[in-house]
């Protein structure tokens, strides 16, 4: 049976990308797929910067990274709550998945395992100048997909 997949934002999905992959899954009669990425490396991410501007020492402790990732956990519980929330309303099957590991490969991975028809996922607007040096998440999506991409840009 296909499913329509929505790829959660880490720094917060708006209602419109939720209320479309919802709208979706029920207009076609699928199951909805909500998955957070837990951002792979953020943990010595953060402590590298911290570091850097002097605001810990040279050796973060493990305590710190754990940290990290128990608050990155705790928002994206509350992200896929929040979809749950809205499925159950209109009345859609709904499956989570918090996963970790490369955006691009993790999300083409779920699309062929569990025969995604359509993808939902949130592009942010760049500032100009990074358009030329950077892609996004939606545009790489967007381009190797075996499946309809919906893109919702936000400012």
């Amino acid at each position: 049976m296909k499913k329509v997949l929505l790829v959660l934002s880490t720094s917060g999905t708006s209602e419109e990308a939720i209320d479309s992959a919802v709208n979706r899954a029920k207009k076609d009669g699928v199951t909805l797929v909500a998955l957070y990425l837990l951002e792979k490396g953020l943990a010595s991410e953060i402590s590298e910067k911290f570091t850097d501007i002097g605001f810990i020492g040279d050796k973060p402790s493990t305590e710190l990274s754990e940290s990290i990732m128990t608050q990155q956990r705790q928002s994206g519980y509350e992200e896929l709550g929040r979809v749950q929330i809205k499925a159950m309303e209109e009345g859609v099957g709904f499956e989570p998945l918090m996963e970790e590991g490369d955006p691009v490969s993790t999300v083409l991975s779920l699309i062929k395992s569990m025969e995604i028809s359509t993808v939902v996922l949130v592009k942010r607007r760049q500032k100009a100048i990074f358009k030329y040096f950077s892609r996004s998440l939606a545009d790489d999506i967007k381009e190797k997909a075996p499946c309809e991409v919906v893109v919702i840009e936000e400012q």
